[in-house]
């Protein structure tokens, strides 16, 4: 496990030179330490506890009526009719365990937030035929004019104080 520490877009023509003509985004994650790891871990076991508490007594009430059918398509020796209701339980049983798979992940979202810095690049370096071109990613000689801050540069900025620097980008 670990987090999504950053996103930074690149142009669709970084890799035209190529002959690749794909939108390409770079992620760097960053590992989760052995307590962030327990943290993680124990807010998914209580978002999956708490969707599972939350669907239980349905789950219960469906799994008894169709078993009830299925023992009296046995009794009534009706070999399609008790297909029909094994396959209508599976079915249901795995519906339900995807949904709250969807809603446990979805609360996990909501109560393991955190902030990731995300970045779209205009100028990475390599133009569309492939020559040296202009780079904000990184401090360089080779940045363009108007770069106020380079793509590491505010990167770092985000670091020292997540929180402030994404205040500061909704007001811009």
């Amino acid at each position: 496990r670990a987090f999504i520490r950053t996103v930074v877009s690149l142009p669709q023509e970084t890799f035209v030179s190529s002959g690749a003509s794909v939108k390409c985004s770079l992620l760097f994650l960053q590992k989760f330490t052995e307590e962030e790891k327990r943290k993680f871990d124990e807010t998914y076991a209580a978002a999956k506890a708490e969707v599972e508490a939350k669907y239980a007594a349905e789950i219960t009430a469906e799994r008894e009526r169709l078993e009830n059918a299925i023992e009296k398509a046995k009794q009534e020796k009706d070999a399609e009719k008790r297909r029909a209701l094994q396959k209508e339980l599976k079915e249901y049983l795995k519906a339900m365990e995807v949904k709250q798979a969807v809603e446990a992940r979805q609360l996990l979202k909501e109560r393991f937030d955190y902030p990731i810095f995300m970045y779209e690049a205009e100028k990475v370096g390599i133009s569309a035929t492939g020559d040296e071109d202009l780079n904000e990613l990184y401090p360089n000689p080779n940045q363009p004019a108007d770069c106020e801050k380079t793509c590491l540069e505010w990167y770092r900025e985000f670091l020292s104080d997540p929180i402030a620097f994404a205040a500061a980008g909704e007001t811009d």
